[in-house]
């Protein structure tokens, strides 16, 4: 006899339905495939050479910067040594202008004539000298009253020029007579001083600033001693060979044209026969980097008249092809 299923029977059953059901169900339901996770990629030697880049470009500029400083400091420098160089050339200039100017000048001031016509003349023309200064009472300076006889130059010559910012000192060495009559008899004193005139100066122009003096003649000649340097003379194998070229080359240099010292010098120079060479005495052999430095005295005699003439030289040799060659030729 067939038994009856109870309520909880089914409700089991029917549990194991659904969960056999769904689990179908998850089976059919498929699983997402997974990705390969993408691996970055490797900048590092990207960063390395960007780095390496940015560098070299600023050693790169850093350099150029370094190369324009030094053509802008060279430049400069060029362009200072020019305007010295122009400077000194318009102070020379100024000194020879400087010098006319005052030509007339002192020949008025050291002349004197004891004629009052002749004084007020010296008087007006020696103003028209001076720096124009109301503040000073200028129409003194060149009064000569109480003048009991006559000043005469001789002669003069520039002797110094102290210069300054603007001003200079200008020294002449002048002689000059004083004339007095004693018993309708002339007596002369002859002097010799120094005449200094203080000038002011723009460019090329000039005006004397001030009362001119007479001050005693110092002496131009001091205790300058030459320095040289403490060298090893050479005395090798080549001492003979060299005071041979000396004497070939001075007898060349007294006689021969430029065109033949080439092939013996640099820079070419010759007396071209107004001398003739006579010899070769003191002189110094060093040795340098590239040949040797000769220091020598050098006698030339007038050919007409034998008198010597002696010059001290500096030659800067070198050697080629077993033959000396003169790279440069100082005169001392």
């Amino acid at each position: 006899m067939k038994k009856e299923k109870t309520h909880g029977d089914k409700m089991a059953i029917r549990n194991i339905s659904l969960l056999s059901a769904f689990k179908k169900k998850l089976k059919s339901v498929k699983k997402p495939e997974k990705k390969p996770k993408s691996i970055p990629k490797d900048r590092s030697k990207m960063i390395a050479v960007g780095v390496w880049s940015m560098i070299g470009a600023l050693v790169f500029f850093a350099f150029l910067a370094v190369l324009l400083s030094i053509n802008n400091r060279s430049a400069l420098n060029d362009l200072a040594r020019q305007q010295e160089q122009n400077s000194k050339q318009k102070e020379e200039v100024s000194i020879v202008a400087g010098e006319r100017f005052l030509s007339g000048f002192i020949e008025q001031y050291i002349n004197v004539k004891n004629e009052r016509a002749a004084a007020e003349q010296r008087q007006n023309t020696l103003m028209k000298y001076l720096v124009a200064d109301d503040e000073i009472d200028q129409e003194t300076w060149f009064d000569t009253s109480g003048a009991q006889g006559d000043r005469v130059l001789n002669d003069y010559v520039l002797y110094n020029v102290k210069k300054g910012d603007g001003d200079s000192l200008f020294q002449y060495k002048v002689n000059y007579a004083n004339v007095v009559k004693i018993k309708k008899k002339e007596h002369k004193v002859d002097k010799s001083a120094l005449l200094n005139i203080p000038v002011k100066h723009k460019g090329d122009e000039f005006a004397v600033n001030g009362t001119p003096y007479l001050s005693e003649i110092y002496d131009l000649k001091g205790d300058i001693e030459n320095t040289k340097e403490d060298r090893e003379e050479y005395d090798g194998e080549q001492t003979a060979a060299i005071k041979e070229f000396l004497n070939t080359f001075f007898r060349k240099y007294a006689e021969e044209s430029k065109d033949d010292m080439s092939y013996v010098m640099k820079t070419p120079e010759t007396l071209n026969g107004h001398l003739v060479f006579g010899d070769v005495e003191n002189f110094s052999i060093y040795k340098n980097d590239d040949g040797f430095e000769i220091s020598s005295v050098v006698i030339f005699r007038e050919k007409e008249t034998s008198i010597p003439v002696k010059e001290r030289f500096t030659l800067f040799v070198t050697k080629n092809s077993g033959q000396y060659y003169v790279k440069q030729l100082k005169h001392n």
